[in-house]
């Protein structure tokens, strides 16, 4: 039968014939778990062209111990299981495409139910690129002259690290 609560079990073995002594076996214990579940699920993020994206999940429940099948979609809608994808941890190959990831959780355990993840998607954006360049211009000894440059593209916003040098040649970053 179906159990929902640790059970016990012993059998007697016995004969028809007459005058024979009965056996009890050693006890046994069916331990019932609880079905497997997902307490850190898996988180998205954006990317560059050409990069990799590590996705993390992490399950409890199930025994003796969990399975997991990452999938992917391009549309979030149909979902392909991924080859030899079998763990907590994923790293995607290189996209150039906007992704959608799940995992389903599973146990090895009999009649334990699977549970699958929240979706995530891994956005894949445009390197950075500078649509407005720094002008320079001439000033005078001690003089401060200000530049300024225009980026786009990038995940999820960009970063800049002015660089100064004295021969166009060797460059320092200015803290």
């Amino acid at each position: 039968p179906a159990l929902f609560s640790t059970t016990y079990y012993q059998v007697v073995v016995g004969a028809s014939a007459s005058d024979c002594n009965s056996i009890t076996s050693a006890s046994v214990m069916v331990t019932v778990i609880p079905d497997p579940s997902i307490t850190a699920q898996p988180v998205g993020g954006s990317i560059c062209i050409g990069g990799t994206y590590t996705l993390n999940v992490t399950g409890t429940g199930g025994t003796p111990w969990l399975i997991y099948q990452w999938q992917n979609s391009p549309d979030g809608i149909t979902w392909t299981n991924i080859a030899g994808a079998n763990a907590d941890t994923y790293s995607t190959p290189a996209l150039f495409a906007t992704t959608h990831y799940q995992v389903i959780v599973g146990a090895t355990a009999s009649g334990c139910n699977s549970i699958t993840s929240a979706s995530v998607t891994v956005s894949v954006v445009p390197d950075p690129s500078i649509t407005v360049q720094p002008v320079g211009d001439a000033i005078c000894k001690g003089g401060t002259y200000t530049m300024s440059v225009t980026g786009s593209g990038g995940t999820p916003a960009l970063t800049y690290q002015w660089q100064d040098s004295p021969d166009g040649i060797t460059w320092a970053n200015i803290a």
